[in-house]
């Protein structure tokens, strides 16, 4: 051939042979020169979820259902909210421990008035009896049965006519019911709720007494779940009756002089002071008489609360009346403040976060203790300062039940002037002992009744609608005095429970006269930076708001008389008075209702 190849250039042939030869040498290649093909990392992590999967099938096959509860994981919050003891340091929240040597009154400080048994009189059943019956066949009146159910002091006899007779035709034979009977006190039930008969209660010939003692000793009051228990005297059917302050929630007492009504707001103040502890519960008292609840002011630094730099106790001055009654509401709306941060709807709710501690204190929250205002002869009230103790009662009445503020109001003058029709709407539990009229009895209770009493401690209490008959417990004033004695040497506070100071009207408060109308613009701001860094200095007021000093000064000399801070120390800063922003906040507001 003319040409002929290089002898270093391969034939196709040779070409041919050498690509197969590179084919089967790649069959005995390493299996890792394909590594790089493929990212490592995505097959090891699927491999290292299916291994722990294969080691979750395989690790005990014959226990594998109890192998599978071991994946339920409790977080550790759970864990403490369902068993707080497991965990010391979150133990509950106690507010006996500061006063944790106090030592209830114990029940030998009352007396024991006779027996607890009723004492029946065969003959005096029979002889009413008769009586009941001759006066009702004398006006065509036939019954079918009659039944005697004797009380302390009444004895029920409940009676079921024949079929046609009007109920109404019995209830207008009353006077001559006690005419026959020759008795005070006749009162006809017609018919009794809930029973089918006619009940007519006639008064017992020898009455018993029935004794404070025997119902605080009492397996029901002893036992009793309420919150602000009250054991108020016995029923007709001899049964203990107590009742919950904080359920009623207010309570409006009347009755004409010398018909008991002194000493049943004894036994509920008494009652409470057998079953709550100095931390549960505080009492403002008013009595503007001056002496049916002095004894009280002995027990001042366990039970009683009252308003900063007063002296007496008890509150029986009329203008210090209103500045308690402001102080109250000012204390609601507190009360209200802290229950909105807590996210709570009542009292109970929010201690009951306190006692977990699950709420800060350093935020301004607080234990809160039920508060028990009781007001005696509040007519007198009523007649010396008109509207200005009735507007804050009534909102008071309207508004303090949900923040465990009671109210117990006592008058011996009924009158539609004393018990106004706002007073009336919020005051649904009502204790009437005997008054002079129908009138008056309409106006406590809007029936009659309280006309018909035999007086002593006979009494009526209206709850939800149900009028009550029961016989009051007495409790005499050497054992209030006994009682208060015994607490007044048991261990207690420093001094009287607080209430918010009130910034008087006229500007005569105890903090000097604060003037609306002259309060600097930058007032509310230079209020919130002295309490936020607790430091009452003009200094910090000039840095953090860059002021001068001369306004700076002003300022200081406002927060003063609003009573944010102290008085001025010299060189030292003053002293600051509000400690955390809801108490500030609250005083803003009221300040701003002057404006």
């Amino acid at each position: 051939n003319a040409y002929t190849l290089a002898p270093d250039v391969p034939t196709v042939h040779e070409t041919l042979n050498r690509m197969k030869q590179m084919e089967e040498d790649s069959n005995e290649i390493p299996l890792a020169t394909t590594v790089p093909e493929a990212p490592v990392e995505e097959p090891q992590a699927e491999l290292e979820i299916e291994n722990t999967e294969e080691d979750e099938k395989t690790f005990d096959p014959e226990n594998y259902d109890e192998d599978l509860e071991l994946d339920i994981v409790e977080t550790p919050e759970e864990a403490m909210a369902e068993d707080p003891e497991a965990h010391p340091q979150m133990e509950l929240y106690d507010p006996t421990l500061e006063l944790s040597n106090y030592q209830y009154p114990t029940l030998d400080l009352l007396e024991n008035y006779g027996s607890e048994k009723i004492k029946i009189d065969p003959e005096e059943l029979e002889r009413n009896k008769n009586q009941i019956i001759t006066t009702l066949q004398n006006y065509g009146i036939e019954i079918q049965k009659i039944k005697a159910t004797v009380g302390p002091t009444v004895t029920l006899y409940e009676i079921i006519p024949v079929p046609g007779v009007r109920i109404s035709k019995i209830k207008n034979l009353e006077d001559d019911i006690a005419l026959s009977l020759a008795a005070l006190g006749i009162r006809i039930i017609a018919p009794i709720p809930g029973k089918g008969t006619i009940g007519i209660e006639v008064p017992n010939i020898n009455k018993e007494v029935v004794s404070m003692r025997g119902l605080l000793a009492s397996e029901k009051f002893q036992n009793t779940t309420f919150d602000l228990p009250v054991a108020l005297g016995k029923t007709i059917s001899n049964e203990i009756f107590i009742a919950d302050l904080s359920k009623m929630p207010h309570l409006l007492v009347a009755g004409a002089t010398g018909q008991g009504k002194s000493v049943g707001i004894n036994a509920l103040l008494v009652s409470l002071l057998y079953k709550k502890h100095p931390s549960q519960v505080k009492f403002v008292l008013v009595d503007p008489k001056k002496v049916e609840l002095s004894l009280y002011s002995l027990i001042e630094k366990h039970f009683l609360a009252k308003l900063p730099g007063e002296e007496e106790p008890i509150i029986v001055d009329t203008k210090k009346v209103i500045n308690t009654l402001k102080a109250l509401c000012i204390e609601m709306d507190l009360r209200y403040n802290l229950l909105k941060e807590a996210g709570c709807r009542n009292i109970k709710e929010y201690n009951e976060k306190f006692y977990a501690r699950r709420l800060n204190p350093t935020k301004g929250h607080r234990f809160l203790p039920y508060i028990v205002l009781v007001i005696d002869e509040f007519a007198d009230l009523i007649m010396t300062a008109g509207k200005e103790v009735e507007m804050p009662i009534a909102r008071l009445a309207q508004l303090a039940r949900a923040i465990g503020i009671h109210l117990i109001i006592a008058t011996q003058r009924p009158s539609v002037n004393v018990i106004t029709g706002t007073i009336k709407a919020n005051f649904p539990a009502r204790i009437a002992f005997r008054v002079q009229s129908k009138v008056d009895s309409r106006t406590i209770l809007d029936t009659g009744g309280a006309d018909q009493l035999i007086g002593r401690g006979d009494m009526l209490i209206s709850i939800n609608g149900e009028v009550i008959r029961l016989q009051c417990a007495f409790v005499d004033t050497p054992e209030v005095e006994r009682v208060t004695d015994f607490i007044k040497e048991q261990q207690a506070y420093a001094e009287a429970h607080m209430l918010p100071e009130v910034l008087d009207e006229e500007g005569e408060g105890s903090e000097g006269s604060f003037d609306p109308d002259e309060k600097d613009e930058m007032f509310e701001e230079a209020a919130r930076l002295i309490v936020q860094f607790q430091q009452g200095s003009t200094s910090l007021i000039q840095r953090r708001m860059k002021l001068g000093y001369n306004r700076a000064g002003r300022l200081m000399d406002q927060l003063e008389l609003a009573g944010v801070v102290g008085q001025n120390q010299g060189s030292k800063a003053r002293e600051v008075l509000i400690k955390d922003s809801l108490s500030l906040e609250q005083l803003l507001t009221n300040l701003g209702r002057k404006d």
